[in-house]
């Protein structure tokens, strides 16, 4: 069901729902000002699929380290959900298998839950909504997971767009 949906709202419910699970980590949760911004999707499977990329942001993050959730303009039509980690990163070698299902890149050995199927369901899920995802990673600095959707414009809807991308 795609309709217009606000950004704000999703986050700080995902947000809210991992703050817990973030605290015993001593994980820091951030993410900048995303009031007005909109996108054309489906509110329930956004909320899904960003809380697919942000818990996995926390369990494979280091301790004390840091989620960064930022938005970022691709082209003029689409909008990139960013969730940007300070985990262990992961070897440019194996991205390529991280949408496969029940591929765990080496975690199945290690105490940290999961089946290897997450990721294959938020690619599904966010390509139904007319979306892509994908990922960046190096080694020892982290990774970065994004989710591009169609941007909702102030023509389609009676919402802002997000503000003008800042600098890194």
């Amino acid at each position: 069901s795609l309709e217009s949906v606000e950004i704000a709202p999703v986050v700080d419910e995902c947000i809210g729902l991992l703050a817990p699970l973030a605290a015993l980590r001593g994980i820091a949760l951030r993410h900048e000002s995303l009031a007005g911004a909109a996108v054309r999707a489906d509110r329930m499977r956004l909320k899904q699929a960003l809380l697919k990329l942000l818990s996995n942001a926390v369990k494979y993050n280091r301790e004390g380290g840091t989620v960064d959730l930022e938005l970022k303009h691709s082209g003029s039509d689409r909008l990139r959900i960013q969730i940007v980690d300070t985990g262990p990163g992961i070897p440019t070698s194996r991205l390529a298998e991280l949408f496969d299902p029940f591929t765990r890149l080496g975690a199945e050995g290690s105490e940290i839950e999961g089946t290897g199927i997450g990721l294959t369901i938020t690619r599904r899920i966010v390509e139904l909504m007319g979306g892509t995802v994908g990922v960046e990673s190096e080694i020892g600095v982290g990774s970065c997971f994004w989710v591009e959707l169609p941007l909702e414009t102030p023509a389609d809807a009676h919402t802002a767009t997000v503000p003008p991308a800042q600098t890194q």
